[in-house]
């Protein structure tokens, strides 16, 4: 009797290369986290956009603009002095006496004036309890011409409504004294204090330039 054929071995197909799947869940997140990054630098735009609109003071009816660049615009001048005139000495006919003595006359000298000066300054900025307030002032011809406000309180609905109402009569008072003192206005005492302190530092800064204001 044969023997009986040895057993042959079973041989397993290799199994196909898995591929990888791509899950739903990641990109999913992978999305999120791009709109996510794009709404965050369009909030950052947005409230450095309004944080750089909030720093400038709002305007105030009443109050002029910002005035010129600071400095002397007509510097003072004091002119020279004209040497006293003399006339010529008239020689007398030969007939008349030789010893007499030719007259000199000296016409009277014209008294020295000043120009009248001009110019823009500004005050220094003085800081107060509600923020810092800064003024210009400008000169012509020897008189405080025009104050205006560089800087004043505004962070609050409070501030802004007490300013809008303080700074104009402050303005009047000050060109009506041509000086930095000026009565507070009641209801805002830190105001009108910081207000002419930066005053009357724009009108040292003027007289340390020549340019002063005649009461």
């Amino acid at each position: 009797m044969p023997p009986p054929p040895p057993p042959t071995a079973s041989r397993t197909p290799p199994s196909p290369a898995r591929t990888k799947r791509r899950h739903p869940a990641r990109s999913a997140r992978i999305g999120a986290l791009v709109v996510s990054c794009a709404s965050t630098g369009g909030l950052g735009y947005l409230f450095a956009s309004t944080s750089g609109s909030e720093a400038a003071a709002p305007a105030i009816a009443g109050l002029p603009a910002p005035l010129a660049t600071t400095g002397v615009v007509t510097a003072p001048t004091q002119p020279a002095t004209s040497a006293p005139v003399t006339s010529a000495a008239t020689t007398a006919p030969a007939a008349v006496d030789p010893a007499a003595t030719t007259a000199t006359t000296s016409a009277p000298a014209a008294p020295p004036t000043t120009a009248a000066a001009s110019g823009v300054f500004n005050g220094s900025v003085i800081d107060t309890r509600y923020g810092p307030i800064e003024v210009q002032v400008q000169i012509t011809d020897g008189k405080l011409s025009e104050v205006a406000v560089l800087e004043y309180p505004s962070d609050d609905r409070k501030s802004r409504r007490i300013n809008a109402e303080a700074l104009p009569t402050l303005r009047t008072e000050a060109l009506t004294a041509q000086a930095a003192t000026v009565d507070t206005v009641s209801g805002a005492t830190y105001t009108s204090n910081g207000y002419t302190q930066s005053l009357q530092s724009a009108l040292d800064t003027a007289r340390a330039a020549g340019v002063t204001v005649s009461a």
